[in-house]
């Protein structure tokens, strides 16, 4: 008797249940993270900062992608991924307990990061290719709708709860029981998942059929050092080059940055091309080298994607406005009137922005998935645009006037959060549209990567910008920084029949 594993699954069993157990480390890094030190009274600008810098994972998703393509399963990298988040959860809640918890969480943080983020590129693998095109269309909203459950679980109902226990034990101890509340959560999800998940005939490694000598595995983990080493020496020549021109922290980070895409981006459509197609058109080829064209040949094939430059721009500074918003949300919440903020409790904020918030937030990320699939994404990208970032007016009116009524306060924050949901659904359509074909996990990873970075920069100084001028002029400062994510919408081009629900 034979026990033959499952190529495929109903959607429904699965799609929900790993989308929202990967958005939980996602939300304990980035959202969760800023309450605990909010609490434990870590100053804005250092919890700006560092939250933010623990982006880079997830930036650095696009060095790493093509190796999740290449070697296992998307099936093997999420299952593990997910043991190793919850090894990290309880790690957190350990740490909290120690005199040195606040270099101790950032270090287990950014382990946890790192999981996480691979499991968002095998996960994400894994969904495309499971599921047509189409479905993958129709369920963008179900995999949203879950990822907020996720986040409401996350920044609402484990925030609340760590608002209730702090009085009667300390911040520290109530914020160590939610991890392990957490930790326990993820065990559940990992053996569901190792068990449920199907074994799609497409899901292997691009690798699958060749062996890899150690010579081979050394040039590839060889390659990546040097890469990375290249691209930070590159990093600090840059940002030697303008502080001799009088730019500035953080200024000269960000600027440092987009001037290293721009020139990855040129070599890999250029001299990293041309490497690849003349070891590719070689009768003679090197045996050692062929994993590490491999690995090259996906970010190649991205790169020289037509109309690449207004793809970059899109990623980057769509959502350029945000990025500064929800860094400062929560400290908004938290601080006292006298500061400029709202004079919130931690239990109330878990209410206002991490359940009435998030709800508001799924409900846009449906609607916006469902009439997207009736008439596509090039119909609804402006609408969504418009959508998006018009609602960061509400931060702008409660910085102003500072009112106390909590219905209100909570009106506010859902209004905005329903416009972001709504305009971000245009966002990952997106990205899962340029994704499409060869080397689409590991494309779809430099996608999700980059988008990162067009987070973690803008977040990173956003704390200490909201210190110099206040919450009422920094709220203004956001509505300014929407007009990018305008200009850059009028220069993608959209396939009008992308996401479009086909008629019988």
């Amino acid at each position: 008797m034979t026990n033959q594993k499952p190529i495929s699954r109903n959607p429904w069993v699965w799609v929900p249940s790993l989308y929202f157990t990967e958005a939980i480390p996602y939300v304990m890094v980035m959202s969760v993270s800023v309450m605990m030190y909010k609490n434990l009274n870590v100053s804005n600008s250092d919890i700006a900062f560092f939250t933010s810098l623990l982006y880079f994972p997830w930036f650095l998703k696009f060095a790493w992608g093509p190796f999740i393509d290449m070697f296992k399963t998307k099936r093997f990298w999420t299952i593990t991924m997910q043991f190793i988040v919850a090894v990290a959860l309880f790690g957190i809640a350990l740490s909290l307990t120690t005199a040195m918890y606040w270099s101790l969480t950032l270090i287990v943080f950014a382990l946890m990061a790192f999981a996480s983020a691979t499991h968002d590129i095998a996960a994400d693998g894994f969904y495309m290719l499971s599921l047509e095109q189409q479905q993958q269309a129709a369920f963008v909203g179900v995999r949203s709708t879950f990822y907020r459950v996720a986040t409401i679980v996350g920044s609402g109902f484990l925030v609340v709860i760590a608002g209730q226990l702090a009085p009667g034990m300390g911040f520290k101890n109530a914020w160590s029981i939610v991890f392990i509340i957490a930790g326990i959560l993820f065990v559940l999800l990992f053996v569901y998942h190792k068990f449920i998940l199907a074994y799609p005939l497409e899901d292997k490694g691009t690798m699958i059929d060749k062996k890899l000598s150690g010579s081979q595995i050394g040039l590839l983990l060889g390659g990546f050092i040097l890469f990375a080493a290249i691209f930070y020496l590159a990093f600090l020549l840059i940002s030697f080059t303008l502080s001799l021109f009088g730019v500035a922290s953080p200024w000269k980070t960000i600027v440092s940055t987009i001037f290293l895409v721009l020139i990855v981006v040129i070599l890999f459509r250029t001299y990293v091309a041309t490497f690849v197609e003349k070891f590719e058109k070689s009768e003679s080829k090197n045996e050692i080298l062929l994993p590490f064209i491999e690995f090259l040949k996906a970010f190649v094939i991205f790169m020289q994607k037509k109309d690449i430059w207004n793809i970059l721009g899109f990623l980057l500074f769509f959502r350029f406005a945000e990025a500064q918003l929800v860094k400062l949300v929560q400290p908004f919440l938290l601080d006292p009137r006298i500061k400029g903020g709202l004079e919130l409790t931690t239990s109330e904020v878990g209410i206002v922005y991490g359940t009435v918030g998030i709800i508001a937030l799924t409900i846009g990320g449906l609607i916006g998935g469902y009439v997207i699939s009736k008439k596509g994404l090039k119909w609804w990208l402006w609408p969504m645009v418009i959508i998006m970032h018009t609602p960061d007016l509400a931060f702008v009116y409660l910085s102003q006037y500072q009112p106390t009524n909590f219905i209100l306060i909570n009106l506010a924050v859902a209004f905005e959060q329903f416009g972001y949901g709504f305009g971000f659904t245009a966002y990952m359509l997106f990205m899962i549209m340029i994704s499409q074909g060869e080397h689409k996990t590991a494309h779809f990873a430099i996608c999700t990567g980059i988008m990162a970075l067009g987070m973690m920069l803008p977040g990173m100084y956003s704390g200490a910008l909201q210190e110099q001028i206040g919450y009422q002029n920094f709220f203004l400062w956001v509505i300014i920084s929407t007009i990018p994510g305008f200009i850059v919408a009028a220069l993608v081009k959209i396939d009008p029949e992308f996401s479009k629900k086909k008629l019988a």
